[in-house]
């Protein structure tokens, strides 16, 4: 496993970044996460993400510097027309598991989150070009972080630990909405702020 926290390439404190995120303000979620936290709280090596900062990543977009506010607004409005179609979907979270830079829940299906950011990365080729849309599609899989890694711990330690903490069956999630956010990194945390609010209502 890996310190999740390093500065990746063009990130520096004082640089925001603009995302697309489902974001999840749903209290069995939060239970259910917060018990795994729990579980976990004698790892130093492992941060618990925030109540308000637990999300599934979707599709970035571009460091907010590189992009004045009416081309963001313009975004936004081309993701709401490009997922006005869209009707609210529920995954399956969970088991929880470990990956290089923490643990995170599982999510099930792929197929709605991976249709969703298909759009959004339409919306944003329409505003700034094809070319200009940033990652690889075939990488993506949608998850939820538990913890991030502050540092480089023995994985088989942190496997062990979750063995007993897979039993735990999993939950349904509702997802109604999608948010363009300007995030930012706050200690060891993610912080944002939304610039635009997608419901999904079909």
């Amino acid at each position: 496993m890996a310190d999740h926290w390093w500065w990746r390439p063009g990130w520096r404190p004082d640089r925001h970044y603009l995302t697309w995120y489902l974001v999840f303000h749903d209290q069995a979620l939060t239970d259910y996460v917060a018990g795994f936290q729990r579980a976990l709280a004698d790892l130093e090596y492992l941060d618990p993400v925030p109540v308000d900062g637990l999300h599934t990543t979707v599709q970035g977009v571009a460091f907010a510097d590189e992009l004045p506010a009416e081309t963001v607004a313009a975004i936004g409005k081309a993701a709401d027309e490009r997922c006005a179609d869209i009707e609210p979907f529920t995954l399956t979270v969970g088991p929880i598991a470990a990956y290089t830079g923490g643990t995170f829940l599982r999510t099930a299906p792929w197929q709605p989150v991976a249709d969703l950011r298909e759009r959004l990365r339409a919306a944003i080729g329409d505003v700034l070009g094809p070319d200009a849309v940033p990652d690889e599609p075939a990488r993506f899989k949608p998850h939820i972080s538990v913890t991030y890694c502050n540092a480089t711990p023995p994985a088989n330690e942190v496997i062990h630990r979750l063995s007993e903490l897979r039993q735990q069956p999993p939950i349904s999630l509702p997802v109604t909405s999608v948010d363009l956010l300007e995030l930012r990194r706050d200690g060891h945390a993610y912080q944002w702020d939304v610039r635009h609010h997608t419901n999904l209502t079909g």
